[in-house]
């Protein structure tokens, strides 16, 4: 590193490489509480670094920092799995929700490490100064070789099942399964990701995430009542989780969209209530907030929640060009077709329509599940009858049945 080159991030409380040496200190002294501490704090306070330079204002709050984060698409899969496992990591030991195994400040530290090599060397939200940043020093070590396996797995896709060794390391160790859980669940291997998760929470019956996962795998499999009983429980825990709030929110709407009419008031709550506690900044509980405004007849609100998302993606455009000098066209499918969606519940139809028509028809969304936009975008217009959606009423009907 370059003299002072970490100075970047330091503000009247904190200075990181202060932390740095004094992380190196309870390192040596395999001090694994405070390893851990360490680690979530500079987490902590590198991610608030992150949030004003983006231009917001950072409330210490690491869930909202990381998401926020990733709003501009500037993580990769990797950095953001193992930044999100590090805060949970620092969580269970802040609220004493876990004992202390012998391997968690090595994993603290494997994955501050990726962390801040993300930050320092690739993020572009700092000054890059064209050095290779590391804090771990055993690259040898069983952890790391866990970890450079399951990164090599997120980036390439190769998934094969893990040996009888690798089950008896990597699935007990709650960080790594539950990222191969989370990834084994969105390529849709149900079967082999409930094994997983069984190894896992036999090992850990009670950590948080394992637990949502598996309500996430019951409500994939549509095991909706399962999923519930679950996610509720975990709710009454951790009521401010926005993770539970949206899986459970998910799991409601899935109820009712499978004819249970009395779950749309459910649902719709959950979502507004992790909207507003999101500070208004989730724009995926805010975009199922906004279409349960408009359903239930409150199109003002629902006008309101959707200009404050469009506004939000506008912003970014902006923070992405004027202060990072990007590109303004980083939206995966997913935020486009978010953003086509608030775009027509804040009335504006003919950007509505631009953005739909490229959601449907660009080449870079081929074999995108185009029917589930659709279908979403049919039912809205179902409660807005007038002739000036005529063209987005085509659309959806045509893609529907594509």
């Amino acid at each position: 590193m370059k003299p002072n080159a970490l100075s970047q991030f330091d503000d009247e409380n904190f200075s990181l490489s202060n932390d740095l040496k004094q992380l190196k200190k309870v390192i040596d002294s395999n001090a694994i509480e405070a390893i851990v501490f360490y680690s979530g704090r500079i987490l902590e306070a590198t991610s608030n670094y992150c949030v004003n330079t983006l231009g917001e204002k950072s409330n210490n709050n690491v869930f909202s920092n990381i998401e926020h984060i990733n709003d501009y698409n500037l993580l990769d899969l990797v950095t953001r799995h193992w930044a999100h496992g590090l805060r949970r990591l620092a969580n269970q030991f802040r609220h004493i929700l876990k004992p202390t195994e012998i391997n968690d400040g090595v994993i603290a530290v494997i994955l501050l490490n990726s962390w801040l090599d993300w930050l320092i060397n690739k993020s572009q939200l700092v000054d890059n100064n064209q050095e290779q940043f590391t804090l771990c020093s055993d690259e040898k070590s069983e952890i790391n070789k866990q970890l450079h396996w399951i990164n090599n797995w997120l980036q390439h896709k190769n998934f094969h099942e893990l040996s009888n060794q690798q089950e008896s390391t990597l699935l007990k160790q709650p960080i790594f399964s539950a990222v191969i859980c989370e990834e084994l669940i969105n390529k849709k291997e149900f079967i082999v990701a409930s094994e997983y998760l069984e190894i896992s929470q036999n090992s850990h019956p009670n950590d948080l995430r394992l637990l949502q996962l598996q309500g996430l795998l019951l409500s994939r499999t549509n095991q909706l009542k399962k999923a519930e009983q679950i996610l509720r429980s975990l709710l009454k825990k951790f009521p401010n989780d926005d993770e539970t709030i949206g899986i459970l929110a998910g799991v409601y709407k899935k109820m009712w969209q499978m004819g249970d009419e009395g779950k749309l008031q459910t649902w719709g709550k959950l979502y507004k209530k992790g909207w507003l506690q999101s500070k208004e900044r989730n724009t995926y509980l805010g975009i199922n907030a906004a279409a349960y405004a408009l359903w239930i007849g409150e199109k003002e609100n629902s006008i309101e929640i959707a200009s404050n998302i469009v506004n939000q993606y506008q912003k970014r455009q902006k923070v992405l060009m004027d202060t990072l000098k990007l590109p303004t066209n980083k939206m995966d499918y997913w935020d486009q077709a978010t953003l086509a969606e608030a775009q027509l519940l804040a009335n504006e139809v003919e950007q509505a329509e631009s953005y739909y028509y490229d959601l449907f028809t660009a080449k870079h969304y081929v074999n995108q599940p185009h029917e589930i936009a659709a279908k979403q975008l049919a039912h809205h217009l179902s409660f807005l009858d007038e002739q000036k959606y005529s063209k987005l009423l085509d659309l959806a009907e045509e893609f529907m049945t594509n």
